[in-house]
């Protein structure tokens, strides 16, 4: 823990949304002051009294602005009020929205939040595994804490001078993604993690994370990320195209990946699990999907990362439905590129639980075959029979082939000896779309 707090103090990842934000990026320097015109019936004292930690720092004020009475200004006047001197009340953010499994920690209390729910300064946010949550701040920046995350709201203040919003949190671990919405000084906004700082007043990016590397990831989808190390010498500065790898031992400029795609993005998802194939990107580790119900990714519910090399995503258990994919891909250095986001149709539509069996009757004998249907909706069938030659692959057209089948079962008679292949057709209509799909084929084998 201590080498990670000496770090931390050595790295400072600093966000802006112009070059004029250089000026007034860092922490209040002991001149740093806001203004503030003079109104009727204004004095010293009580602009102390109102906007000050300590009311006895009036005569800092007066020392500085040199004023002569404390007690009668002119009406009109500027003063400088020192931002080290300025006194900032509590705020608070709310739970947005949520899913899946999350806790709040405010205090000694620890549960689950609910929708609307006022999270106070101190509070912890843990989320698991396909479990979302989106705080609402009170200027309507937005958080959203992803999957398998830990993050603190380490401050949630508010200006009395000027009413400006001054938050920070730390992510401990996991992710964090931050619309932050512009602040006016001396307020601001600032992600820690064990190793960086990443401080904005206006801007779009991301902060994450690895307890297991002890590094850190910012993305910067707007502005533009400048990292100092302790002696204040500017070492990289990151466009919205690019991100910055932290770690214990220094800071490193990576580009943003560029968008992946999908290798087949019309494509409804019909099968047992929702499978995603990518075109390989160049640079690439792995890839990461997030799924929700709208496009904005408000209602996200699912998300998971590929295995290292892979250019697929797999999604169990996903219901019928319309869906959002959004995909990026994650370099070796951990830094998440840039998004993009999918349209999709999950409409399961299988055919298992394939089996055969034969009868005798009255000298004939029978051949039952059954399946079951997988899916939401009617469905229809298509039987088809094919008898294998020498080589094990089927001779020429089915021997049967009957389609605009009902019923989940089929019985043929009297089959001549031999080996023979079956296969059963699903077909639906879903979601304005034609859906079909064939069984893996099925070897019955009849004797003399």
């Amino acid at each position: 823990m201590q080498k990670r707090a000496m770090a931390a103090g050595v790295l400072a990842l600093l966000v802006s949304t112009s070059p004029a934000y250089a000026q007034s990026r860092a922490p209040a320097a002991p001149d740093d002051a806001i203004d503030y015109r003079v109104q009727r019936g204004d004095t010293l004292i009580d602009l102390a009294v109102a906007y000050l930690n300590r009311p006895a720092d009036y005569r800092q004020l007066q020392r500085r602005n040199r004023v002569a009475n404390p007690h009668r200004m002119a009406t009109g006047r500027n003063l400088a009020f020192p931002v080290s001197l300025l006194r900032a009340d509590p705020d608070q953010a709310r739970i947005a929205s949520f899913r899946g499994a999350v806790t709040l920690s405010q205090g000694p209390a620890t549960s689950a939040p609910s929708q609307g729910q006022t999270v106070s300064e101190g509070a912890v946010l843990t989320t698991g595994a396909n479990a979302f949550v989106r705080l609402a701040l009170s200027d309507g920046s937005h958080v959203v804490v992803p999957s398998n995350s830990r993050v603190r709201l380490t401050r949630l203040r508010r200006y009395a001078l000027n009413g400006a919003v001054d938050h920070a949190m730390t992510v401990e671990a996991g992710r964090a993604e931050s619309r932050v919405t512009p602040r006016q000084r001396p307020g601001g906004f600032v992600v820690r993690t064990p190793v960086s700082v990443s401080a904005v007043r206006g801007t779009e990016f991301r902060v994450a994370f690895n307890d297991a590397a002890d590094r850190s990831a910012t993305e910067v989808i707007e502005g533009r990320v400048e990292v100092e190390s302790g002696d204040g010498l500017v070492e990289t500065v990151a466009t919205a195209t690019e991100g910055v790898a932290a770690s214990a031992t220094g800071a490193i400029l990576v580009p943003l990946l560029p968008v992946p795609a999908l290798t087949r993005p019309d494509e409804v998802q019909s099968g047992r699990e929702a499978v995603f194939d990518i075109d390989a990107l160049s640079g690439a580790d792995r890839y990461r999907g997030r799924l929700a119900t709208d496009a904005g990714m408000i209602d996200a519910f699912a998300e998971t990362d590929s295995a290292s090399g892979d250019a697929r995503l797999t999604f169990a258990d996903l219901t019928d439905g319309a869906y959002f994919l959004r995909l990026s891909a994650l370099s070796l250095d951990g830094v998440e590129g840039r998004s993009t986001t999918y349209s999709f149709i999950r409409a399961r539509n299988g055919v298992g639980g394939l089996a055969s069996s034969n009868s005798a009757l009255d000298g004939r004998r029978f051949y039952r075959f059954r399946w079951e249907a997988q899916g939401e909706g009617e469905a229809q069938f298509r039987f088809q029979l094919s008898r294998e030659g020498a080589d094990g692959a089927p001779e020429g057209s089915p021997l049967i082939d009957h389609p605009g089948l009902t019923d989940q079962a089929f019985t043929l008679t009297d089959l001549p000896p031999g080996v023979y292949t079956w296969r059963v057709q699903g077909t639906r209509h879903r979601f304005g779309r034609l859906l079909q799909v064939w069984s893996e084929p099925q070897q019955l084998r009849v004797g003399r």
